[in-house]
């Protein structure tokens, strides 16, 4: 069986591939490239927020946002626990002979060139983590399945930051990660396994995330072992007009507050205090059981 990774640049997504290469022989890994971040001039920057309405206040959100995305998006690669979290390698991705390794840039994966090389080398499953939405005439390709692993809990937060948009919204018990079918949708394909990872009072955003990775990555690798073995995985289709999907547009300096005010203020404390209560809320598809986190 032909298994292919397509994920990014990121500390965890080495971590992805490190873990899936120590699982499986890996024909192909293919790491696409962040979109590009438009630079800007931090004088002109602050000469444009003084025209728009409430200045000080954009002014004021942005460096909270820097200081924020420094701490808590990137920022989970300082933690003191990393080594701990992420047991594979996640600083140096070990290339293994007879694996072939092929760098894109940003949105190149759907393109007609990959799509003629995918073609060419006849993946039987992908597994994806990170990458651009992916258009039907790629995930069209693999003989067996494309999976992703989603770091929420679908259908209830599909989207990005789907472990953070449950602290905001003061339902921590929808912290989890889904491993699903790729389709056209975004994190709506259906369900292949499910986990919520224990959480513990300690927890802040970073651990959190950490863990959601962790949890879901083995999870990638047991749905791949599945496949392997009957050639198919069994499957849960995800309810319709359910939950919330976040897009990054809905994201600012007021959601960022909220979530780490929330956080301070013990939120994770009371969810294990009132868990068994807060938990009946759920229903999960596939459901698996923590594996590293007891």
């Amino acid at each position: 069986m032909k298994v292919f990774i397509f994920t990014r640049t990121g500390f965890h997504h080495t971590y992805f591939i490190s873990r899936l290469q120590e699982r499986f022989d890996v024909a192909c890994v293919v790491r696409e490239s962040y979109p590009q971040q438009r630079k800007e001039n931090p004088v002109g920057s602050v000469l444009k927020n003084l025209f728009r309405q409430a200045p000080l206040k954009r002014i004021k959100d942005d460096l909270f946002l820097k200081n924020f995305f420094g701490m808590y998006s990137a920022g989970f690669r300082y933690h003191k626990a990393l080594r701990e979290y992420l047991k594979s390698p996640f600083d140096v991705m070990e290339e293994k002979p007879g694996t072939k390794y092929v760098n894109v840039q940003c949105g190149e994966i759907n393109s007609g060139d990959f799509a003629s090389l995918l073609k060419e080398m006849k993946p039987d499953v992908i597994a994806v983590l990170g990458n651009s939405v992916i258009k039907p005439h790629i995930m069209s390709i693999p003989s067996a399945a494309m999976i992703n692993l989603h770091s929420g809990l679908s259908p209830h937060y599909r989207g990005t930051w789907s472990y953070g948009w449950p602290i905001v919204n003061e339902e921590p018990e929808f912290i989890g990660v889904t491993v699903h079918h790729v389709d056209a949708g975004i994190d709506s394909g259906d369900i292949i396994y499910q986990t919520k990872p224990v959480l513990v009072e300690s927890d802040d955003l970073n651990t959190i995330f950490l863990k959601v990775i962790a949890e879901g990555t083995e999870l990638v690798g047991d749905a791949i072992e599945a496949i392997g073995k009957t050639g198919r995985v069994k499957s849960h289709e995800q309810p319709k007009n359910t939950g919330r999907l976040y897009l990054a547009k809905d994201f600012n300096a007021d959601t960022a507050r909220r979530c780490i005010e929330n956080l301070g203020k013990g939120i994770i404390t009371r969810y294990i205090a009132d868990k068994k209560v807060r938990d009946s809320k759920l229903h999960l598809f596939g459901y698996v059981p923590p594996k590293i986190f007891r």
